[in-house]
């Protein structure tokens, strides 16, 4: 109920996606909330808390028709718009965080990477296969043998999201995202990014990369062993974040592509909302 006592006052400016999709094709604007001139069949904090279980639990359009005891075609107009309101109330709040808030919350684990300023990895997500054999080829991912999307998604050292890319087809490589999600530009010299090792990104960006290195049967030194193995540990946080994320069940499945809501909006919804949940990913931060 915290996160609706932040939302509530906003939500009388809420507009029907369905309303402010026409508007777009007429190309005019929408002056009035559809609250004030429509039935409304749910309360709003009922309306969000469909949302959550269709998000969380994953449960199907008709399933959740019958249990609110409403229309089908009402449950993804709800859905619809409670998506495009909160990516907009959400989205409006910078995630990104300056060079000196994420150094005010430096953990303990972090003081041997004292620059460090976000770690990224990517989510792949199962989607339903193209009909067309061109799509599936774009969408299809080596790495997880299936049809996916893929986004890059970064956070600070203690464990907030700060960065969420949009979902590009799987085949992407992790470069490729990187370079197109836009994240080299936030990036300055003073700063460092900890990544996966397939992560091969040092000549796309201006600031230092720790990235664990291949396998090599080359003996290495002491302090090279001791970084690789803290770069390992330290780096699986985003790895925990991103779970977390999947396990709105709506993603752990095979996601369905709808001309109703964009997947898009949904997943970076999915990413924000994480940063309100409670549970801490390291147990020890710089007071």
């Amino acid at each position: 109920m915290a996160f609706w006592v932040l939302i509530e006052p906003c939500i009388y400016k809420m507009i029907q996606a369905s309303r402010a999709k026409s508007a777009a094709n007429m190309d005019e604007e929408v002056l009035t909330p559809a609250r004030t001139q429509t039935r409304q069949l749910l309360q709003p904090v009922d309306e969000f808390f469909l949302f959550l279980v269709f998000l969380s639990v994953g449960l199907k359009e008709r399933d959740l028709a019958h249990r609110f005891n409403i229309h089908q075609s009402t449950v993804s107009r709800i859905i619809a718009t409670w998506t495009s309101f909160l990516a907009t109330a959400l989205g409006s709040q910078c995630i990104w965080l300056t060079r000196a808030e994420v150094q005010a919350y430096l953990p303990e684990e972090f003081k041997g990477f004292s620059d460090i300023q976000v770690i990224l990895d990517c989510a792949e997500l199962r989607c339903q296969t193209p009909s067309s054999p061109l799509l599936q080829s774009e969408t299809y991912s080596s790495y997880k043998s299936r049809c996916t999307m893929k986004a890059l998604v970064g956070i600070a050292p203690h464990g907030p999201v700060t960065f969420i890319s949009d979902l590009y087809a799987g085949s992407v490589s992790d470069k490729e995202l990187f370079k197109q999600s836009g994240i080299a530009e936030k990036l300055t010299e003073d700063m460092a990014v900890m990544v996966d090792k397939g992560f091969l990104i040092t000549d796309c960006c201006k600031c230092k990369v720790y990235r664990p290195p291949f396998v090599s049967k080359q003996k290495k030194k002491k302090n090279q062993v001791k970084e690789t193995q803290a770069t390992v540990r330290l780096g699986l946080h985003v790895e925990r974040v991103i779970r977390r994320i999947k396990q709105n069940k709506l993603f752990d499945g095979i996601i369905t592509m709808s001309p109703v809501y964009n997947i898009n909006q949904l997943f970076a919804v999915a990413c924000m909302l994480s940063n309100y949940q409670n549970t801490a990913l390291v147990k020890k931060q710089v007071k």
